[in-house]
């Protein structure tokens, strides 16, 4: 195995999925949903959008890419460790993903190992600060 340091998205993906093999279900429901929760409130993000490392129309083609794969690759995505890294955290189209389990690294139903996973695999620093992620913290 390649140390972390040199580890690429994919890699470090394909090594979340192979460490946490029974976790890749509730991850892909939960980027799904996320993915969901960004379309139905695409207007009023857009609206809000307050300048990031990328524009809003690119954050919504990430989106919109990811919702795709999910829904062409479906159980592959749990069952096979590489369709899930290749397809999810492969390109411009990782950052959708790693926001999203940054996200699912907060929430209870992701355990203290996989929050501490993916922490040490992806770090802690949110890539993407949404109009969402606004709103909470005030």
């Amino acid at each position: 195995m390649k140390p972390l340091n040199k580890m690429d998205n994919v890699d470090r993906g394909r090594l979340l999925a192979d460490l946490f093999p029974l976790e890749l279900p509730k991850m892909i429901q939960y980027i799904e949903t996320e993915a969901g929760q960004m379309r139905k409130q695409e207007q009023f993000i857009r609206t809000h959008w307050a300048g990031s490392l990328c524009t809003e129309d690119f954050w919504f083609s990430l989106v919109q890419n990811t919702e795709k794969k999910i829904k062409k690759c479906g159980s592959r995505l749990h069952r096979n460790h590489r369709w899930f890294a290749d397809q999810l955290f492969d390109g411009y189209d990782a950052l959708f993903t790693l926001y999203c389990l940054q996200e699912f690294a907060t929430k209870t139903e992701c355990s203290d190992q996989l929050t501490q996973a993916i922490h040490l695999i992806f770090g802690n620093a949110r890539l993407i600060l949404t109009t969402q992620d606004k709103t909470k913290s005030n």
